[in-house]
């Protein structure tokens, strides 16, 4: 990874390091070393450097996130209490819908899957808490997107630029600002099979005690059972969880 400006490199490794670790559960030595791109020398100092304060441990040879990662990361979830309530959210609506439901931030770009619950009826949607999808063509990632403002989200499309997935992405700036602005207006975003084809997906944002979007819900179907017909009654059930989970984050 390249540093740049403040960043330090050999934090940056580091970082890479734990990510790996986090990503594998447990790997060896040569195998973090490969997958950081890093010399084994290097990946040795820095895993000892990690250890040494808890963020790493080693067992049977074998390297693994520690106890005070965990800390850590619990840190960030505090600040989102409202992650406390995801999967009983993300329960609620799959249960209301019947389809899939997820729960997911904004983070550099990409849409950060934190719960999912699906319904009688499974789609088999290709994602799991943890996981990730861009934000440009993900009804949750246009929900986030839609509340930040323009000079922001085109950081995002020069640090991330979009990529066509399927015949009805957005790709150019100019229609992904007019589509983010039909959806402020709208309060719901909707994913028509823009990421997967044969799939769509419906999203409103979850909003915070100063009113600040931190969160989005949403739902996901097949289109034939999420077809144009029924997309707004849906959406309205998904702002209704919305609504109710900005409500617990104190939102005005």
């Amino acid at each position: 990874m390249e540093a740049r400006g403040y960043e330090i490199r050999s934090v940056l490794r580091a970082l890479d390091v734990l990510i790996v670790l986090g990503e594998r559960g447990q790997a060896d030595l040569s195998t973090v070393a490969r997958a950081a791109g890093l010399h084994p020398t290097t990946t040795l100092r820095m895993l000892e450097s990690l250890r040494s304060r808890g963020f790493v441990r080693q067992r049977r040879g074998r390297y693994e996130v520690g106890p005070r990662a965990f800390e850590v990361g619990s840190a960030f979830l505090s600040r989102f209490s409202i992650a406390e309530e995801a999967q009983a959210l993300v329960a609620e609506l799959a249960t209301v819908v019947n389809e899939s439901a997820s729960f997911g931030i904004l983070d550099e770009g990409q849409v950060l899957y934190l719960a999912i619950a699906h319904g009688e009826r499974e789609l088999g949607i290709q994602s799991t808490p943890g996981g990730r999808h861009p934000a440009h063509c993900t009804a949750l990632g246009k929900a986030l997107l839609a509340h930040l403002g323009w000079e922001e989200v085109e950081r995002i499309l020069r640090a991330h630029p979009p990529v066509r997935l399927t015949p009805a992405t957005l790709i150019e700036p100019a229609e992904i600002r007019r589509e983010l602005q039909r959806i402020a207006r709208r309060g719901y975003a909707v994913d028509a099979e823009e990421r997967l084809a044969g799939v769509v997906c419906v999203a409103a944002p979850i909003r915070d005690h100063s009113g600040e979007v931190v969160a989005a819900l949403s739902v996901s179907g097949p289109r034939l059972r999420l077809g144009r017909s029924r997309v707004q009654a849906v959406a309205a059930q998904v702002v209704e969880v919305a609504e109710k989970a900005s409500a617990i984050l104190g939102a005005p």
